[in-house]
């Protein structure tokens, strides 16, 4: 089971990537159509899931 500051770490990466993806949203809303934004965009997306998933295992204890 996560301690405090375990969950506090990764709501920090989960925010600071949610931040970088709306901050290129709002900058450019049409993403999809603008090949290198997009390029950027999809591996911020990975690394939220892949946070995720990295947490959970911290939760499980599969992960210290």
């Amino acid at each position: 089971i996560m301690q405090q500051a375990d969950e506090d770490f990764w709501r920090r990466i989960d925010d600071d990537i949610q931040d970088l993806i709306t901050l290129l949203r709002a900058r450019w809303p049409n993403f999809n159509s603008v090949p290198s934004i997009e390029a950027v965009i999809q591996p911020l997306n990975a690394a939220y899931k892949a946070s995720g998933k990295a947490a959970d295992l911290m939760d499980r204890g599969h992960l210290e």
